[in-house]
């Protein structure tokens, strides 16, 4: 299986529970920035405390918990915040850019729900110069290699843009299912500057292209993105943002309506559902989303059954069982 027994199962016994009780805004993913967004990190230095952490987890019930924004292994209590969500039996993804791995495998035993997520968008000079810091890419490399040796999983997250050489993460790919990594995610980028209509659809058909070519050279690794959402990332479907599913919460509160735009800050994770009028973002709803593809929004449409088509429901079970976590597929051995 893609993902561990444990994380489907609990993923699937949630959205069932949550369509029998006819609930249309369904958290599948809760995000939580202990030390703000990495591109609106708070200019006062407030971050999130254990409680606080505590406090919207227990408000939103969704089975998988990701503890990203700007570097959440630089904040004085993770390792605390990292058992909380575990005791509270949620599964963890803790996003980094890989260089405080190995000063924090202390923290915590290897856990079956528990998942290392390292940003990687390249080779050595090509990850250095998307992330501006020369060394980081060893660096990364180093606490990967560190966290398997230790027993975690790892999971790699690489952000597709429009230049991105695909050959290149090809090659990245095969160096890291070298060190048995268990998994792999396609990012799409988001461009910080605004589009126009005609530059919006430009950079659009740029990023399918992109994905047609990714998805293709690294198919044969553990994706652990689903196929429907693939298919909208190739331009090969439409899907509605569904960023509902996704919430994030941050020293400020509930970011409304999502982590691009963050047009305000909520108080709960309620007032974030029953006030946010959601009807206006997404493609062709409002021009800050016209560039968008993000994992929050369509990948959680993807899993909710948004615009649905014939066969989706076998087409996710299919992908679910046609990989195993490490392995790639049509390898000996």
């Amino acid at each position: 299986m893609r993902y561990p027994l444990g994380l489907v199962f609990d993923s699937v016994r949630h959205l069932v529970s949550r369509k029998l009780r006819a609930d249309r805004k369904c958290p599948v993913m809760l995000s939580v920035e202990p030390l703000g967004s990495t591109c609106c990190s708070s200019a006062d230095g407030t971050i999130l405390s254990v409680e606080q952490c505590n406090e919207a987890i227990d408000e939103c019930d969704a089975p998988t918990v990701l503890i990203c924004g700007r570097e959440p292994l630089e904040h004085p209590e993770i390792a605390t915040i990292t058992r909380e969500i575990l005791q509270r039996g949620r599964h963890l993804f803790v996003c980094t850019d890989g260089s405080l791995i190995r000063r924090h495998l202390h923290m915590i035993p290897p856990d079956t729900s528990f998942f290392w997520n390292v940003r990687l968008d390249g080779m050595g000079e090509v990850h250095d110069h998307r992330a501006q810091r020369r060394g980081l890419f060893n660096e990364a490399v180093d606490g990967i290699q560190a966290a398997k040796n230790a027993g975690f999983f790892v999971v790699v997250t690489s952000t597709i843009y429009p230049d991105t050489n695909v050959n290149d993460l090809g090659l990245l790919y095969e160096t890291l299912h070298a060190m048995h990594v268990d998994g792999y995610v396609l990012s799409p980028h988001y461009p910080s500057e605004k589009l126009c209509r005609d530059g919006s659809a430009r950079f659009r058909e740029k990023m399918h292209e992109r994905f047609r070519e990714a998805s293709t050279r690294v198919d044969s690794y553990n994706l652990m993105m689903s196929p429907i959402y693939l298919e909208y990332l190739r331009g090969e479907r439409e899907l509605d943002c569904s960023a509902w599913g996704s919430p994030v919460y941050g020293p400020h509160g509930w970011s409304e309506p999502c982590s691009k735009h963050s047009v305000r800050y909520l108080k709960s994770y309620k007032e974030l559902i029953e006030k946010t009028v959601w009807e206006n973002y997404g493609r062709g709803l409002n021009p800050r989303c016209e560039s968008c593809q993000s994992y929050d929004g369509y990948e959680s449409a993807a899993l909710l059954g948004m615009n649905a088509k014939a066969g989706d429901l076998w087409k996710l079970l299919a992908w679910q069982f046609s990989s195993s976590m490490g392995e790639r597929r049509n390898e000996a051995g």
